[in-house]
């Protein structure tokens, strides 16, 4: 009489079946940016990293992640690197040290938070490069020192993936450091 049925009960998923959902997701997202990847754009920005004096990250909310694994990488270079953390609130004093010369890279997904558009604009007006990760373009058309490198991760059960940003993160690394050298020495797979 009161009771409820199988029929008025939402489907229960396993834990396989969700974590398979989001593996297919992400999947889907690497396999979307292999496809989408503008060649031009990952090329520029492969060049103003290997230019730049200092590096500088800035990954907002979720993907702030990103950013850390960046920073980690990036410091296996001979360049400065710089991440900007917000920790107690600081992070527009942590963007003063953005110079000219310089290139920030910010990560960030729609809706872009304030304090990111904020310290990516301060940046630019101190004249240093925008590499924006992104999917959708940061605020105002691209300028000269700009490049903006396109990324769509999918939701599955109300989460986004971080696979296809993380993939074009890595792929960033893995080229600047193959220009810089890095990566010129045989590993034990190639040696005869």
């Amino acid at each position: 009489m009161g009771s409820s049925t199988s029929r008025d009960a939402p489907a229960q998923l396993s834990n396989a079946q969700i974590a398979t959902g989001f593996l297919d997701e992400s999947i889907g997202a690497m396999h979307g940016l292999q496809s989408a990847l503008d060649a031009q754009a990952f090329d520029r920005a492969v060049l103003m990293l290997a230019r730049a004096d200092a590096i500088w990250l800035l990954g907002s909310r979720r993907l702030f992640p990103i950013a850390a694994y960046l920073d980690h990488a990036f410091r296996h270079t001979d360049k400065r690197v710089g991440l900007i953390t917000g920790l107690g609130g600081m992070q527009e004093g942590e963007a003063r040290s953005i110079r000219r010369d310089d290139v920030l890279v910010a990560i960030s997904s729609a809706p872009h938070a304030p304090d990111l558009l904020a310290i990516v604009d301060d940046a630019r007006a101190r004249g240093a490069g925008l590499i924006a990760i992104s999917d959708t373009r940061l605020g105002r058309s691209p300028g000269p020192a700009e490049c903006h490198l396109l990324v769509q991760d999918s939701s599955r059960f109300g989460f986004r993936s971080l696979a296809g940003t993380m993939a074009l993160a890595q792929c960033l690394f893995a080229a600047l450091a193959y220009r810089l050298g890095l990566g010129a020495a045989p590993g034990p797979e190639t040696r005869s």
